[in-house]
């Protein structure tokens, strides 16, 4: 499903959920922990020109499209967790994963030559 199908909210809405699903697809990049804090939610949204303090988000992310991916805020912590915020599996660090392709490319090329 697209962005533009579930976000039939107010814009500020759609650019909350613009900057949560990006935020989403970063985590999974760097399999990072899937939760940012507060208050760098707060100002990236801000950024995006949409006015949003602690007690709007909370009621922003308690309703659709935003409670699809992100979790209800807890009023004991600091963090925004976007849903599915498990432990990531790393197999690989993203270190290593950029010396396993630098390897392949130097194996390529040499084929080549």
């Amino acid at each position: 499903m697209k962005i533009f199908e579930v976000a039939s909210n107010s814009p500020d809405t759609q650019k909350l959920l613009g900057l949560s699903q990006f935020l989403l697809g970063r985590a999974d990049d760097t399999t990072a922990k899937k939760e940012i804090s507060i208050a760098a939610f707060i100002d990236l949204a801000k950024s995006l020109g949409v006015v949003v303090n602690e007690d709007t988000l909370g009621e922003l992310i308690n309703n659709p499209p935003l409670s699809n991916i992100l979790e209800p805020l807890d009023p004991n912590s600091d963090v925004v967790r976007f849903k599915g915020n498990d432990n990531p599996v790393a197999s690989m660090s993203v270190d290593q994963a950029e010396q396993v392709v630098n390897s392949n490319a130097k194996a390529a090329l040499n084929r080549r030559m």
